[in-house]
């Protein structure tokens, strides 16, 4: 019985860790196109909800998904103009950027939000607020 609950434990956290794969991401940059070829990893919380980042950051491995988290003043956070999740992206010390990813040959591309932190590391900007929300006043 032991042996079986280890199992398992050990499945569900492998199935939390998240999957890296070869993408094609493309966003805008001085108002012209830019392509580029990454590795982007899937996060998957407990509750089951999908996130992306980079590979650098998968397994909690970069800097901002190591940040103790503490109370955050964010000016003007709720009002009506500006995004919320791009406000606290800066106040972290990121760039915020709406990209779309593909995974395929096929055409499909998905949008998403992401905060660059340096050259290589970025989380989605929807998982930053999901888990940076409780400390935002």
């Amino acid at each position: 019985m032991k042996v079986l609950f280890i199992l398992l434990s050990l499945f569900s956290f492998e199935a939390m860790a998240g999957v890296c794969k070869k993408a094609s991401i493309r966003y805008i940059f001085d108002k012209k196109p830019v392509y580029e070829k990454t590795e982007l990893c899937q996060k998957k919380t407990p509750d089951n909800m999908l996130f992306y980042l980079s590979a650098s950051c998968a397994n909690d491995k970069c800097d901002i998904l190591k940040k103790y988290k503490s109370e955050l003043v964010i000016k003007d956070y709720r009002s009506n103009i500006g995004s919320p999740g791009f406000k606290l992206c800066q106040e972290l010390g990121g760039v915020p950027q709406i990209f779309e990813f593909s995974f395929s040959t096929d055409g499909l591309w998905q949008s998403a939000e992401r905060c660059l932190f340096g050259k290589i590391d970025f989380v989605e900007i929807s998982y930053l607020t999901r888990e940076w929300k409780p400390y935002i006043k």
